[in-house]
């Protein structure tokens, strides 16, 4: 688990330290709540995200998803991703989603007879719309979340962003 940290923070470090150009965008931190069914789940989330824009082509982010439980198992992720931005006119954005995905799902021993975890470490890719309205902005992702890992699924996710700076 440590290893798992210790990567997932290097990767993120990694990202924040891209060249910066002058722009309008550059520094902007955004966070917002969204729902997301997992494939492998077979069930739908909810989740917390938040980006900084490095620059005008790049940004950070994080983000937690809790899978609600099912009769035999419970689970949630914690996503590390980088966002290249190779849209972004009027009030429309499209993006490229590459990082990082931790899944992590707990058997519940009064149904399945035995309690247990595991946690499982893959990569995300995929790709994502976000719409600028007059409040915050609309997002919706389609990615395939843990690739490598035993825990890969595809994962459709939307919800709202809020400028927090």
């Amino acid at each position: 688990m440590k290893k798992i940290i210790f990567t997932s923070c290097l990767l993120f470090g990694l990202l924040l330290t891209f060249n910066t150009s002058s722009h309008a965008q550059e520094g902007r931190i955004q966070a917002g709540p969204g729902l997301a069914y997992g494939g492998e789940a077979e069930n739908l989330g909810i989740s917390l995200d938040g980006y900084y824009t490095i620059n005008e082509e790049f940004r950070a982010g994080a983000a937690f998803t809790y899978f609600f439980a099912n009769d035999l198992y419970s689970s949630y992720a914690i996503d590390l991703n980088g966002n290249y931005i190779f849209h972004n006119e009027d009030e429309l954005m499209a993006y490229g989603i590459a990082g990082l995905n931790i899944f992590t799902y707990s058997w519940d021993s009064d149904v399945a007879g035995v309690d247990d975890s595991e946690s499982e470490i893959g990569l995300n890719l995929g790709a994502g719309l976000e719409y600028n309205v007059d409040f915050a902005n609309l997002f919706g992702e389609l990615k395939f979340a843990g690739l490598g890992s035993d825990a890969n699924q595809l994962v459709l996710g939307a919800g709202l962003r809020f400028d927090i700076q």
